[in-house]
């Protein structure tokens, strides 16, 4: 007597089962670990490979939320309350699971002046004080942050350098939240970088910090005009890269112009920041239009909606007098 064969499908039927099952473990595992991050990964796998596990999947999902949440520091929520109240639960998670913990020693510089910064502070304990250069060798302490502060939002929000240094003045326990870590939250958290903004102009001092910045950039009269900037790319020896830009004028001075790019690339748009570019630029009132080509560097990038980025320049060198008589304003 012979036996039947094994009909294909039930042996691929049975291989599936296997395989989810296995995932599903390593699921568990990872989470139980509080590795979340290749918990979720894991998650993808399964969602991406088994496309007919919908119930397992929402079960994993639920079970990764729930040790998430329970794993956030209470006091860390309690003292950026304000913050976290505005988020939904899966923000929430996504947020403090993306910052990373340091305990730092005293007189360590967290933020250099007129350097990159891709990272924003939560203090947690201990006191930092925010230096401005007095005379040449000094410095002049202009404020002190602690517990519920945070630092470093300008130059994280707006995509500058460092207007001011920042240096540890007793032992400092805090958390950091880095660029890199927001770059697919596009996807997994649409509103999340938004609303972590809002906190910081709401909170932070990003805007009393734009605001001296700009007043001391406004040396000369800015004028909103419409106009195209065709913007090149330079080397460290001053050639032109193959890298352009083209975009539409917000305004100009006789020491900097301010345009608008579009870009579905973040970390790409923030490598221009402190680079040097050549600017073929048109602008003015049509019958009197003003073309000229200048060098400048990029001083700051102000993220807008829509994947929309304005760049301010400073040009290397300062536009004559005639600009203002021209532009008629």
């Amino acid at each position: 007597m012979t036996s039947s064969p094994t009909p294909l499908g039930n042996h691929a039927g049975i291989g599936n089962k296997r395989k989810i099952r296995d995932l599903i473990n390593k699921i568990q595992i990872a989470t139980e670990a509080g590795d979340f991050e290749t918990a979720e990964t894991l998650l993808e796998k399964l969602i991406e490979t088994q496309p007919m596990a919908v119930g397992e999947a929402r079960k994993s999902a639920e079970f990764i939320e729930k040790k998430m949440s329970a794993a956030i520091d209470k006091d860390h929520l309690a003292t950026w309350s304000d913050l976290y109240e505005n988020l939904t639960l899966k923000e929430r998670n996504g947020l403090f699971h993306s910052l990373k913990k340091y305990v730092v020693k005293p007189k360590k510089m967290l933020l250099k002046q007129g350097t990159l910064n891709n990272r924003l502070f939560f203090i947690e304990k201990g006191r930092v004080n925010i230096r401005h250069p007095d005379d040449p060798g000094n410095f002049k302490v202009a404020t002190q942050l602690g517990r519920g502060n945070i630092l470093g939002e300008y130059s994280f929000s707006i995509i500058a350098v460092c207007s001011a240094s920042a240096v540890t003045s007793t032992h400092v326990e805090l958390r950091c939240l880095e660029s890199k870590s927001t770059d697919k939250w596009d996807v997994k958290y649409p509103e999340l970088y938004g609303k972590i903004m809002d906190y910081c102009y709401q909170h932070g001092s990003v805007e009393q910090i734009k605001a001296r910045t700009e007043r001391e950039d406004r040396k000369y009269q800015r004028y909103a005009v419409k106009g195209h900037v065709t913007a090149d790319l330079l080397d460290r020896a001053g050639d032109k890269t193959k890298i352009s830009l083209n975009g539409e004028m917000e305004n100009i001075s006789r020491s900097g112009i301010s345009f608008s790019i579009r870009s579905n690339n973040k970390a790409a748009v923030k490598q221009f920041l402190t680079q040097s570019f050549s600017l073929e630029i048109t602008c003015g009132k049509q019958g009197d239009e003003l073309s000229f080509t200048i060098t400048g560097r990029v001083v700051y990038i102000s993220p807008m909606v829509h994947n929309k980025y304005i760049l301010r320049i400073s040009f290397a060198s300062t536009l004559p007098a005639e600009l203002d008589t021209r532009l008629g304003l």
